[in-house]
């Protein structure tokens, strides 16, 4: 962008962003930054890009169509709502909607519809800006939902016309931007109001101020646009003038996450805890990510041993910075490691207070001190939050000064050192921290309560002795017989984001309390331990698995009997627990992969199955759930994807039924890949008749593998075997024009990639990257791939909240016999997940006994697609 390092410097027309903007708008600043970087990219989600014209051209067509529906209403008083993904699309509409005056409320799409409807309503908003894949959510939760992305492209206006429309409601510096929701203890959300001014000094006190991401920074942006946390870098980023690449966590596997840094030249990585941890154990101990000037993480503790991980994979010339922060206040402390700097015993420190705040803590007599430890409280003149239409709630914590300074309460408790650094010690209330996201138990209490078969319940958090990391666990009194554990889960993964959902479940006659009559939280049994027998470890060799079976699910203990999965271990986990042990170097490991831990899941058959060294004849096939005693049911993975990832999907399908779960040649045996559908079929053919030698066939694929699966199914029907069913889980169809264009930045880039894909089942693998390689191959493959419209009978599954939904419901002029196309909710990797694999599992077992499907949406009846059969 030819951003000069001078404070003030004025370079392609705009100064470099200083505190003395905060006294401002948002909106014309962005402006000027988008005007100046008109042909420059300014934010990349991997499938879009926005120049600073196309970002202006984008949010004035949301700012005119916002204006357009709330004509005659106060804007000011009337926020509308957001929901997309983590998108080029979902930046513009924010800039869009805060251009027409209207507050913007973030609305995250993994939230169960009616937990977004009740943030809508509580913000009195009725119009919500969505886009195509998300408009059925997005009609649940608000009365008119506005997409803006089914205009005409050729109606977007002039860049310089849509930068003078997007100044056309001017704004005061004290007038709300942002409503970001919290909940409550009560259960009831409280929106937190972030005005212009509090959002631009924040801004620059992450960005300039503390020289986390600057003008001309490539910055990796993970965090969901819900949450303050985001909220900040996604405006942030436009208004210092750095390019921001979007990379969604949660629909895209963490072990894509180095590559991606390295494909897009990010300087800058913003990512919670848990997410760095993900990055650690995929690049093994010896994985780097090179190219990093600044690492940013906030949102739960972060122990010594982490933050050394962290730190050798960033190397010494990377800062790292462990920073706090809450809604109410936005960034409040920040702890920046580099170079030689020791790094700390313990919890790491969250830092010294950030420019323009003052840290106190309230002691038990009610005073304010400058150091000891206490209830954590921040003063600023630039604190200007509030709670959205509740004066009260805000006047609970927020206190005005009378030198203009504004005073907040925090519910953290924290010991402040005479040199003014800080240590968060925990929650003042019951509220705790789950995978770094704040969770008021309250809440959960509030829905178990409301179910019939429910007399009380009550939510606490359980710290591990080891990590200290939360879990929830729910204590039910149940009203009549008691329910399944699994039922008490559904019910709130149902309702809640699943990070609320009790990790474990006890039963209770009646509540403890005191002589009083008040809960007697202190007399509380412990959950359970697993009904497996406790036996430790027997032999040396059992030893070593047992300590990478704790160290990869992050326990301290357990049996030898505990089952892998149980236990919360899934695929990803499972790839992790591979490739430390073949780290090892232990030659008798060489050929272990996902299957073996899928047919031995525990400590001691684990142990036993890898030191038999028997080798498989048919190193494809993972047994998923062998049992059952009708024809089995195939099921292929995906590009660069173990079998082990369907598992959750194998054991939710109607019992009876075997799943045996099929992987690329090479993936976890030495051996080459095949290089071709065709080829990857016809090895899996002959492993199905090798299991199964005559029809009828049960084939099922997810991503590549629904392609495989087709051409599996017309290998067999041209060798004379019947089909009975093929099941296509979220495909692409066999057209190459159907699928995403791959972006290279530069033609060296293009070269590695090609590099790359050539030493596919040939290099040695470091962490996860043998995987990431599989699974550029099988792109590379699927992009090449046609075959004539398949006759049999065929149900295709399209995750309708997917980015590339619309190209995956295109499955129509490639089928002709008796075909459906049902759209679940959900995105590309999620639907093989809880909570959404439910619904999926439900499709696939009434597939397989020719049942009626279960209601949900045929895109035949409602997108036409589909002639009539």
């Amino acid at each position: 962008m030819g951003v000069t390092t001078g404070t003030d410097a004025v370079d392609e027309g705009f100064t470099r962003f200083s505190e003395e903007h905060a006294q401002g708008q948002l909106v014309p600043r962005i402006v000027d930054v988008a005007l100046a970087c008109a042909d420059e990219v300014l934010v990349a989600d991997g499938v879009d890009r926005l120049t600073g014209a196309d970002l202006l051209r984008r949010a004035a067509l949301v700012r005119s169509a916002v204006l357009a529906h709330h004509a005659g209403l106060d804007p000011r008083a009337t926020p509308v709502a957001v929901l997309r993904g983590h998108d080029v699309g979902a930046v513009a509409a924010m800039v869009g909607v805060i251009a027409a005056g209207h507050p913007v409320v973030v609305l995250d799409p993994t939230t169960p519809a009616p937990r977004l409807r009740h943030y809508v309503e509580a913000a009195g908003a009725s119009l919500v800006v969505s886009d195509t894949a998300r408009t059925a959510t997005a009609a649940e939760v608000a009365a008119r939902v506005l997409d803006p992305d089914s205009a005409d492209a050729s109606a977007w206006p002039d860049h310089v016309d849509a930068a003078a429309a997007l100044l056309g409601s001017p704004a005061d510096p004290d007038d709300v931007a942002v409503i970001v929701y919290t909940s409550g203890s009560t259960g009831a959300p409280k929106g937190v109001a972030c005005e212009h001014r509090s959002i631009l000094h924040d801004t620059w006190v992450s960005s300039e101020g503390t020289g986390a991401y600057p003008a001309g920074s490539v910055v990796a942006h993970l965090l969901p646009m819900a949450f303050s946390a985001g909220v900040t870098p996604t405006l942030g980023a436009l208004l210092v003038g750095a390019r921001q690449e979007l990379f969604d966590p949660r629909r895209r596997s963490i072990a894509e996450l180095p590559g991606f840094l390295a494909d897009v030249g990010a300087d800058v990585l913003l990512a919670s805890p848990a997410i760095l941890r993900g990055v650690i154990t995929s690049l093994g101990t010896r994985g780097r990510l090179p190219g990093l000037k600044s690492v940013t993480m906030a949102g739960e503790t972060v122990h010594g041993a982490e933050l050394a991980a962290i730190r050798r994979a960033v190397g010494p010339d990377c800062v790292v910075r462990n920073r706090y922060g809450s809604t109410e206040t936005w960034l409040m402390t920040e702890y920046p490691i580099s170079g030689d700097d020791e790094s700390p015993d313990g919890a790491t420190p969250v830092g010294w207070a950030v420019p323009g705040a003052r840290l106190q803590v309230e002691l038990e007599d009610g005073s304010l001190s400058d150091e000891g430890t206490g209830r954590v409280v921040l003063t600023s003149r630039w604190l200007g939050g509030r709670y959205w239409n509740a004066p009260e709630k805000t006047a609970e914590v927020f206190r005005d000064n009378p030198d203009g300074s504004r005073t907040f309460r925090t519910s953290d408790v924290g010991s402040l050192g005479s040199d003014g650094c800080l240590r968060l010690l925990g929650r003042s209330d019951h509220s705790v921290k789950v995978r770094g996201l704040l969770v008021e138990p309250g809440e959960v209490d509030a829905l178990l309560f409301a179910q019939p078969d429910v007399r009380e319940a009550l939510v606490v958090g359980r710290p591990s002795a080891r990590t200290g990391r939360m879990s929830l666990v729910a204590y039910v009194v149940p009203e009549g017989p008691r329910p399944q554990a699994s039922a008490v889960r559904a019910v709130v993964r149902e309702n809640l984001p699943s990070h609320m959902v009790p990790e474990h479940v006890v039963f209770l006659d009646a509540l403890p309390r005191t002589e009083r009559g008040k809960l007697d939280r202190s007399r509380l049994p412990d959950p359970a331990p697993s009904s497996a027998p406790f036996e430790v470890p027997r032999t040396g060799w059992e030893e070593v698995v047992f300590e990478q079976f704790c160290a990869v699910l992050e326990l301290e203990d357990l049996s030898i009997h505990d089952d892998f999965f149980e236990l919360g271990g899934d695929s990803l986990a499972a790839e992790a627990l591979v490739s430390r042990l073949e780290a090892l170097g232990d030659q008798s490991l060489a050929q272990i992969g996902t299957a073996t831990l899928a047919a031995a899941p525990t400590v001691a058959s684990f142990a036993a199955a890898v030191r038999s060294k028997v080798r498989s004849d048919r190193p494809t096939l993972v047994p998923l759930r062998p049992e059952g005693g009708e024809r089995p049911l195939f099921l292929v993975a995906g590009a660069g994807s173990a079998a082990l990832a369907m598992r959750t999907l194998a054991h939710q399908i109607v019992p009876g039924i075997p799943v045996l779960g099929l992987q690329a040649n090479g993936l976890e045996n030495r051996a080459l890949p095949d290089w071709s559908v065709g080829r990857i079929a016809r090895r899996h053919v002959a492993t199905v008749r090798g299991e199964q030698p005559e029809g009828p066939y049960r084939i099922a694929g997810h991503s590549l593998g629904g392609l495989i699966a087709l051409e599996m199914a017309h290998q067999l029907r041209r060798a004379g075997q019947e089909v009975e069913t093929l099941i296509v889980l979220d495909s692409f169809p066999p057209d190459p024009a159907l699928m995403p264009v791959v972006h290279h930045p530069s033609t060296l880039a293009k070269l590695k990639e090609g590099v790359s894909l050539a030493l596919t089942g040939i290099k040695a693998h470091s962490g996860l990257g043998h995987y990431i390689r599989f699974f550029r191959q099988g792109n590379f493959l699927q992009r090449r791939y046609t075959t004539e419209v398949y006759p049999g009978r065929t149900l295709v599954l399209v995750a309708g909240d997917d980015v590339d939904a619309a190209a995956r419901r295109q499955w129509g002029p490639h089928l002709s016999g008796d075909a459906r196309i049902v759209e679940v909710a959900g995105e590309h990797m999620s639907i093989l997940r809880d909570p959404r694999v439910a619904s999926v599992a439900a499709l696939v077992s009434a597939e397989l006994r020719s049942e009626d499907a279960p209601a949900v949406l045929d895109l035949r009846e409602h997108h036409g697609e589909l002639a009539d059969r």
